[in-house]
């Protein structure tokens, strides 16, 4: 995996396990990328053992 990957996949984990609720219109925009990159994401995070709870539509967040 490619250092700039891997530093928005951060990034994004980052923003998922703060305790502000951020839409995926949201994160895509702070972290400039797309949607669909960013389910991506979320997709490879759930794959890899990580708790990614839905809290409602389009957000989504890191569970503990």
């Amino acid at each position: 995996m490619d250092q700039p990957k891997m530093e928005r996949m951060l990034r994004l984990m980052a923003l998922l396990s703060s305790n502000i609720m951020y839409t995926i219109d949201e994160l895509a925009e702070k972290l400039g990328m797309s949607q669909r990159t960013v389910y991506r994401y979320i997709t490879t995070f759930k794959e890899a053992g990580f708790s990614v709870e839905k809290a409602s539509d389009y957000v989504y967040r890191l569970s503990t």
